[in-house]
């Protein structure tokens, strides 16, 4: 068992493929990108709403077995060029989250978002319930379980008469969450998240891209006294029971 405090440096990298987004003529979307899939949610008034997500995971396994502990520090998503959007959607807002979790972020997660404004309570944020009003209702998550999150809001901003395009967007909001946490679990999961419906109608012509991405993560990593290392070993286990 851990009783010693001796530090090491980690830097944790992760690269997040660009995804193509755009209506395929029927009554979808499709979505291309390596990793990507898309997920068809219910919204917080019972009709199908869709999202394309992306999610990976950092193996912590090693750590584990030296019975260390893992602590991120300030999290950075480095985006190597811009975001395209188009839309016929002219009151639609592209909805983006970011989120660097311990629990795998599943697909029930997505439900509940507002339709039209695409207003979404990620996870960590609801305190633990599956339900605040008619906002969310996917699976509860606790703020300790997101060691970092972004949201950010891009409105379609359409070019002049002869302009190229496709289209850059104007970013109207950005805000984070999360609380830095430590962990001494298998698994540190990220997830990207892109609210669909609340972006593009459903005509030819409408798409999003997104950049390619790195996630940099710099980490520190522990021996802790018995006790504590035992307590996050305990919320280890309990957070992978929910994901299994």
């Amino acid at each position: 068992m851990a009783t010693q405090e001796q530090v090491k440096e980690r830097l944790l990298r992760k690269f997040i493929p660009p995804v193509a987004i755009e209506f395929d003529g029927s009554a979808s979307y499709s979505v291309s990108g390596a990793g990507w899939t898309l997920v068809t949610a219910t919204d917080s008034t019972g009709s199908p709403t869709d999202w394309a997500v992306w999610r990976g995971y950092f193996d912590l396994s090693g750590v584990v077995v030296d019975q260390a502990t893992l602590f991120t520090i300030s999290p950075v998503f480095q985006e190597g060029c811009d975001w395209n959007y188009i839309t016929t959607n002219s009151i639609g807002a592209l909805q983006v989250w970011d989120i660097i979790s311990q629990e795998y972020i599943t697909d029930a997660t997505f439900d509940g978002v507002i339709p039209a404004s695409g207003n979404w309570i990620a996870p960590g944020l609801s305190g633990g319930t599956d339900v605040i009003g008619s906002v969310r209702t996917g699976a509860p998550y606790e703020l300790e379980d997101i060691h970092y999150g972004n949201a950010r809001s891009f409105q379609f901003a359409p070019a002049g008469a002869g302009d190229a395009v496709p289209f850059l967007p104007n970013q109207t909001r950005s805000t984070s969450w999360g609380v830095g946490a430590a962990t001494a679990g298998q698994k540190l999961y990220v997830t990207r998240a892109l609210h669909i419906s609340s972006a593009l109608d459903a005509e030819l012509g409408n798409q999003i891209r997104s950049p390619p991405t790195a996630v940099v993560i710099p980490s520190l990593i522990a021996e802790e006294s018995d006790l504590r290392y035992i307590e996050r070993l305990r919320r280890s286990y309990v957070v992978q029971g929910t994901v299994d």
